[in-house]
């Protein structure tokens, strides 16, 4: 496993895990092609046949360890990875199963060795091809008896890393704005809007719509800015134990939370729901700033506006579809995240960002000159 600490999504670093009947028909293809090697002084037959066998026994054990080991060392080091992947790990997996697991194949992969070092004995014990060639295929019947022992732990594996491997690559040490609100009320469109690039879209588990996941440079630092469907749009208390755990798994990257209202007549749900889902996500994000917004005014008149901004209390107004009013709300995160910047530890020890003085603000200088 590797061990050191990585800021995005460490198990997209997992290139390829084979599967254990791939490794094991890979390992005997490549010892059956083994053939005998030229040797200048004169030796018997016997000795030729010893060392085609041994070297066939070698090779085999070569190719298993190094297809066990290579799942080992590139699965990253689930006790020294971000408390949000951890979480994710415990979502679609554990992460004590995963230690488990790995010290398995670990364990699997040393007594290969010590397998191969008590074969290649008994080859040194004789003369005879026939004991020989019954010494060989002795050692690839333990071997395939020892090996697809770890059949369900890799296929464990596959799962884990291939669920994994979908969800957005967080940079833990950026801040990040989570936005949430009632369905369709913009939260995507909002994301698009202010991120710099093309947003990403990935999965998150144990929710079948995509996250869009985009970034934006606000002068001083990056920012990440995440789309949370189906996780932040509906009440606490119609969710399942699981949907709860990834909403806290969420707590462990969020920094600042837009919080969106639909007051237009085809919101999802009612101002009172709208106004019960915010207390349930202040509630579970108490440590979080909340930012409240109200979007799509571009389907409302002026009295209705009124009456939103009472009913909400909402503090920017604005128009995702016709790009309208974004630019308060995106002058307030950048205050917000100066701040963080400022004041947050983890983005002073961790990312180690030194902010320029042209984003502090200035003090009016008194410029008078005598003449």
């Amino acid at each position: 496993m590797k061990k050191d600490l990585k800021t995005r999504n460490p198990f997209r670093r997992v290139t390829y895990i084979s599967p254990i009947n791939e490794i094991i028909d890979n390992a005997f293809q490549q010892s059956q092609a083994v053939r005998r090697t030229r040797i200048k002084k004169r030796i018997s037959r016997e000795q030729k046949l010893s060392f085609l066998e041994k070297d066939r026994i070698v090779t085999l054990t070569y190719e298993l360890t190094r297809k066990i080991d290579s799942i080992i060392d590139q699965f990253p080091w689930v006790e020294t990875i971000h408390p949000f992947y951890q979480e994710l790990c415990n979502l679609v997996g554990s992460v004590d199963k995963i230690k488990q697991v790995l010290g398995r194949l670990k364990g699997i992969s040393n007594q290969l060795h010590e397998i191969e070092r008590e074969q290649l004995q008994k080859l040194n014990d004789t003369n005879h091809p026939n004991v020989m060639a019954s010494v060989r295929k002795e050692t690839g019947g333990r071997y395939v008896s020892l090996v697809k022992k770890a059949q369900g732990d890799v296929k464990y594996l596959i799962r884990i890393v291939k669920k994994l491997k979908s969800v957005p690559d967080f940079n833990t040490t950026l801040p990040t704005i989570v936005i949430a609100g009632a369905p369709n009320v913009g939260k995507s469109s909002l994301v698009r809007c202010i991120s710099s690039g093309s947003p990403e879209v990935g999965e998150y588990p144990f929710t079948t719509k995509q996250i869009v996941f985009g970034h934006a440079n606000f002068g001083l630092t990056l920012v990440q800015i995440v789309d949370t469907p189906g996780l932040l749009d509906r009440p606490f208390d119609e969710r399942s134990l699981i949907e709860r755990q990834s909403i806290a798994s969420i707590k462990h990257i969020s920094d600042v939370i837009v919080y969106m209202f639909d007051y237009s007549k085809n919101s999802e749900l009612s101002a009172k729901e709208q106004n019960h889902l915010l207390e349930d996500i202040s509630n579970e994000f108490c440590d979080t700033p909340t930012i409240r917004v109200l979007n799509k005014v571009d389907l409302l008149t002026n009295e209705e506006i009124t009456k939103a901004k009472a009913e909400f209390n909402t503090e920017f107004h604005m128009s995702t579809l016709e790009d309208k009013g974004l630019e308060g709300l995106v002058e307030a995160l950048k205050t917000m995240v100066l701040t963080m910047l400022e004041t947050k530890e983890k983005f002073k020890d961790v990312a180690k960002l030194s902010i320029s003085e042209e984003f502090l603000p200035q003090e009016e200088e008194d410029f008078s000159y005598d003449i």
